[in-house]
């Protein structure tokens, strides 16, 4: 190997090591800022002064509180009232559900969510996507196709949060030997991760 190649190739390793370290804090230096200055206000108006950093200990409370309230009967309650009011809202009904569903995929854990990792022919036979099973299935499709449908997630590189839902008859899936952790680094990383 040439001392150019040699050269080249660590300047790419910088680069691969300094990417994705720099745009984690940036993300996290926004979304710190951002809170910040969102409640830096209110907590001023409260107590007087204000520290940086005291807005993300202030979400971690409030978070903390309404998850409480929520766990109680009569907390359940008033989140069922009010969620019941919202969804007779034609846009705000809109808002709400998407959001409330998106919060779900990302919070819930990974067990609940994926059931398993799988390939699919798509997007035509001959060619693999990797998939995963959900826990979901829409029993109207299964008696209307008189199939047992499997909804199968197809998620996009190199971002898995956005993709596509297909039902796949149950007997077509492959599935891998795969956990969930390594199928999303092959996703995220468009294939170029290796495995094994």
């Amino acid at each position: 190997m040439s001392k150019l190649s040699e050269v080249r190739n660590t300047f790419l390793t910088g680069l691969l090591i300094l990417i994705p370290l720099a745009t984690t804090m940036y993300i996290v230096y926004w979304v710190f800022n951002a809170l910040d200055n969102l409640m830096k206000p209110e907590i001023q108006k409260i107590l007087g002064f204000y520290i940086p950093g005291m807005s993300l200990i202030a979400l971690a409370v409030l978070v903390f509180l309404l998850g409480l309230f929520g766990r109680l009967a009569v907390g359940r309650k008033l989140i069922e009232f009010i969620e019941s009011k919202l969804m007779k809202i034609p846009v705000l009904r809109t808002v709400y559900s998407a959001t409330k569903e998106a919060s779900k995929a990302i919070l819930v854990s990974e067990t609940e969510k994926i059931k398993g990792v799988v390939l699919v022919e798509y997007p035509r036979k001959g060619l693999y996507a990797l998939g995963f099973t959900t826990g979901g299935i829409i029993p109207d499709a299964c008696v209307k196709t008189n199939k047992k449908l499997v909804n199968v997630f197809i998620p996009t590189s190199p971002n898995p949060t956005s993709g596509l839902v297909v039902l796949v008859p149950e007997d077509e899936l492959i599935y891998l030997d795969m956990n969930v952790e390594d199928a999303l680094r092959v996703v995220i990383s468009g294939g170029f991760t290796k495995l094994g």
